[in-house]
């Protein structure tokens, strides 16, 4: 069956599910060669005079929203092999459709779609809030994290929501572990989760002070030159500011071992997800006994269990993160030196790794 004509909706949900989860596998298997080649243009690597620089704080606001959005919508996507319709699509972003699906759910997939929505609602709406202001980014940055968000939600909100209407059985039937592993995964989650938003705090605190005292620094330069007019500051025009100019060391919590703790706690995370979703039943998606499943001609979703969404999601953000951070963090022995090695973490983002 043509991938192409999948996409399309012409063989349904199924197919289109199908076709999404291989090009994601794709994706990954990109991330990590190119990653290593190139620094992606946003945060202490952004671009500042490129013509197609945008807001910072607004690309990341759109293309995070993009996950939770995509994936609210795949809950209520029916499990079909028949080609969608306009109709069909639109009713499923509706918002009454969405939280009858969402009701539709046992309990275990009701939680892990909880805890999906919760990270986002931080990520993108709540984070961006509090950030006290990104870098400009490149807009290659958010168009492709925003179509990675859509595969990503869409094939994630699918998984849980088509596996839990094809079986009901909530965890696996018959064993004994599931309980156990399914507990110990969301309680990982929300151990990464609550790291995430230490690290993060911390460094916006430290932002926030570098600001406040480049502004003091500022305002006292105006007042003893406001006759010379020279303004030739290195941060003028499109230049980009100088590093000490905007990054302090951070030293608390897991920023004592390494340069990257939210990397680390978002790997933590979403492995914890992965462990507690992989205990669901049908797993992988869809179950074979499904009428959907066995139909001919229609492109089936890959079934080995390394390549369902809950783990493809972990091995992708490994993929792209792991070069970022050893990249980040030869960026700070080069920008602090001397004051790096006094201070700073000694590896990257794994303590006593790498």
């Amino acid at each position: 069956m043509s991938l192409v004509a999948a996409l399309e909706g012409h063989h349904g949900t199924l197919g289109l599910y199908a076709a999404v989860q291989r090009l994601f596998c794709a994706f990954g298997c990109f991330a990590l060669p190119g990653s290593l080649l190139l620094d992606a243009p946003f945060g202490r690597f952004g671009t500042w005079s490129n013509a197609l620089t945008v807001n910072g704080d607004l690309g990341w606001l759109v293309m995070e929203a993009f996950a939770p959005l995509t994936f609210l919508c795949a809950l209520a996507l029916p499990l079909t092999t028949t080609p969608l319709s306009r109709h069909t699509l639109l009713a499923c972003a509706s918002p009454s459709t969405i939280v009858r699906a969402f009701l539709a759910l046992d309990r275990p997939r009701q939680l892990l779609a909880t805890l999906f929505l919760v990270h986002y609602s931080n990520r993108s709406v709540i984070g961006t809030l509090r950030n006290p202001g990104r870098a400009p980014m490149h807009l290659v940055i958010p168009v492709l994290s925003a179509l990675f968000n859509f595969a990503n939600g869409g094939t994630l909100g699918a998984w849980l929501s088509a596996g839990g209407r094809t079986a009901g059985l909530g965890l696996k039937a018959h064993s004994p572990s599931s309980r156990a592993l399914f507990a110990l995964g969301v309680g990982l989650w929300a151990a990464g989760f609550a790291g995430n938003i230490f690290h993060d705090e911390h460094l916006y605190a430290l932002k926030r002070a570098k600001q406040r005292s480049l502004a003091k620094g500022k305002a006292k330069a105006s007042s003893s030159s406001s006759g010379s007019g020279s303004g030739s500051s290195a941060a003028q025009g499109d230049n980009k500011p100088p590093a000490h100019e905007r990054y302090s060391i951070p030293t608390r919590g897991l920023y004592a071992l390494v340069s990257h703790p939210s990397y680390l706690c978002e790997w933590v995370e979403w492995s914890g997800f992965a462990l507690a979703a992989l205990q669901l039943a049908p797993a992988p998606f869809p179950s074979s006994t499904s009428a959907a499943a066995a139909a001919r001609g229609v492109l089936q979703p890959l079934a080995q269990w390394y390549l369902q969404p809950p783990v493809l999601f972990v091995l992708q953000e490994v993929a792209a993160m792991l070069p970022r951070a050893r990249s980040g963090h030869a960026w700070y022995k080069r920008t602090f030196g001397a004051e790096w090695e006094r201070k700073g973490a000694r590896w990257a983002v794994i303590p006593g790794v790498y």
